[in-house]
């Protein structure tokens, strides 16, 4: 990876799998940087109350950000679970700012659903209807825009949460392709978010077969505006772009592919540091 002209990683899930200590020897011989870690929100709270060890991993790897990945779909129905979602992320990272730790919080297409009305989960709960009746509500009207990407709608999550959080503590990783299958041009999210987004998540799709499906493809050869969304980026005090590869190929091919990737981008497209960092499986 250093050798393609990569600065650094971002990890998921193996990342809490392996001997920390052989990481950051990995690192420490390729000279590449630890971008963020990625972890559930339980995982940090348990960690914060001494109860899991990612804090010491973190140390250990010398990676000072943890980014939420992908919180659980039932506090995206309203504005009242919203809120509390962003309470807890505001406590964490009030707890994880006296340990020297930044947060993050990264997006997903869920973010842009319509929210429910207030006290419609206690009405589903007390109904006999299918599980999951709620989030196909939200799906079902999201579905009307998806295909035409636009700004974000004030009535989301997603616009709760920046509203909610704190912008002195909690900041964002913006995955561009969630924001494109949600409905919404990656330019305009930058444009709103502002400084507030200090890592931007590169990944390509394209329309799959269903009414809502999206299916990853090569980067440049989908839907989402790479080279729109670049331009932002490179105007934006962003410190990592990170190369997102979930294609059924060998890791040494979606290492070439992202460095070509980002070759044949003209112009200045890249952030003001010029790190950029692979997340090029799922799970790394």
């Amino acid at each position: 990876m250093a050798a393609s002209g990569y600065d650094g990683v971002e990890f998921a899930h193996r990342f809490r799998r392996e001997p920390s200590e052989e990481v950051a020897a990995a690192l420490d011989d390729t000279g590449l940087a630890p971008a963020a870690v990625h972890a559930d929100l339980p995982t940090i709270e348990a960690a914060l109350a001494g109860e899991d060890d990612l804090l010491e991993r973190c140390a250990t790897v010398d990676c000072d950000r943890i980014v939420v990945a992908h919180p659980d779909s039932t506090h995206f129905h309203t504005r009242e679970s919203v809120r509390a979602l962003a309470d807890r992320l505001n406590d964490a990272a009030t707890a994880l700012d006296d340990r020297g730790v930044e947060l993050g919080v990264h997006n997903d297409r869920r973010w842009l659903s319509p929210l429910l009305p207030g006290g419609v989960e206690t009405l589903i709960d007390a109904t006999p209807i299918p599980d999951g009746a709620d989030e196909y509500l939200q799906e079902a009207t999201r579905r009307l825009r998806a295909r035409n990407a636009g700004k974000i709608p004030r009535r989301t999550p997603l616009w709760q949460l920046i509203a909610e959080t704190d912008p002195g503590a909690v900041w964002f990783e913006l995955d561009v392709a969630e924001l494109r299958a949600g409905g919404v041009a990656p330019t305009e999210a930058l444009s709103l978010l502002d400084d507030r987004v200090k890592m931007l998540h590169l990944r390509d799709v394209t329309p799959g077969p269903g009414l809502d499906d999206y299916e990853s493809v090569p980067h440049g050869d989908g839907v989402v505006d790479m080279e729109g969304a670049l331009d932002v980026a490179g105007d934006a005090d962003l410190e990592w772009l990170v190369y997102e590869n979930e294609l059924d190929t060998p890791p040494e091919t979606k290492i070439d592919d992202g460095r070509r990737f980002f070759d044949r981008m003209p112009g200045e497209r890249s952030p003001t540091n010029g790190s950029v960092s692979l997340r090029a499986q799922a799970e790394r």
